[in-house]
């Protein structure tokens, strides 16, 4: 398979993730009714489990790229999610998006195109197990901490979406490494520890995922996960692969991030 046919499943990936994410929030309210189990209810639970089968669709693309691409290579193609995002969230949920929506949302592209144009040549990877088993321990204990300790809406939704961010950009890190010992090989999967932690990883994701959009709006929230799903494989290519990555895409990362600030601040009061 070519980089370019690669590249361009990792597209249709973070766009099925992206609509997923969409109807997810479109449909959340079946979560606590108080009405009674009618039409409504029924519909309301039906977009949502669409929106969560889309959600889980995207790892099959997502896992063939990985089979030609690096881990930061195609967890960085989110940003195209966030544009599948914005769009649909104004056309679908009525949530406003107003022009710096859209410059900030280029940046974060942007410097997705930057991370992607500047990636060298494709080598072996090495795995460091010890740095790979620190990174992964990281959400989990974020995630404990922001069940003891008490935040406002905005800086809980926030939280929690970068949970799930990470979570998130572990799954694609655990995938390269499945798809790096056994290929496309799935049921050779089964037999590996990695499989069962990229479970583990999911339902964090998701778990955290769920608790961002009960308090916050999608069009804030959504963005907060993608950035920290990009991060993630971003920051961890060198301890954990040994990919040595062009001082500029460690740059054009703090341009995502401050894409993903910029996005918080002209949304801040859709927390309350």
């Amino acid at each position: 398979m070519s980089s370019a046919a690669a590249l361009a499943l990792a597209f249709l990936a973070y766009s099925l993730l992206g609509a997923g994410l969409v109807m997810m929030k479109k449909g959340i309210g079946w979560l606590g009714w108080r009405g009674p189990r009618d039409g409504r209810f029924i519909r309301t639970l039906a977009v949502w489990v669409a929106g969560f089968l889309l959600m889980n669709l995207y790892i099959v693309p997502a896992t063939v790229a990985l089979k030609r691409l690096d881990s930061h290579v195609v967890a960085s193609v989110a940003g195209w999610g966030v544009v599948v995002l914005v769009v649909l969230s104004r056309l679908s949920l009525g949530e406003r998006a107003t022009a710096w929506d859209g410059v900030h949302t280029v940046l974060i592209v942007g410097g997705i195109v930057v991370l992607n144009l500047l990636e060298g040549p494709t080598a072996g990877q090495t795995l460091s197990r010890p740095a790979y088993i620190g990174v992964a321990l990281v959400p989990f204990v974020v995630a404990a901490l922001a069940l003891v300790v008490r935040t406002s809406p905005a800086a809980g939704a926030t939280l929690w979406a970068g949970i799930s961010g990470m979570a998130t950009g572990l799954l694609v890190i655990t995938m390269k490494i499945l798809v790096g010992e056994h290929g496309l090989a799935v049921r050779a999967y089964f037999g590996s520890p990695y499989l069962y932690v990229y479970l583990l990883f999911s339902l964090l994701s998701f778990v955290a995922l769920q608790v961002a959009l009960r308090r916050g709006a999608l069009i804030a929230v959504g963005p907060v996960q993608y950035a920290a799903g990009i991060l993630v494989p971003v920051l961890c290519a060198t301890p954990v692969f040994g990919r040595r990555l062009h001082p500029l895409q460690f740059a054009a990362s703090l341009v995502v991030v401050y894409g993903v600030a910029g996005l918080l601040k002209k949304r801040g009061r859709e927390f309350a």
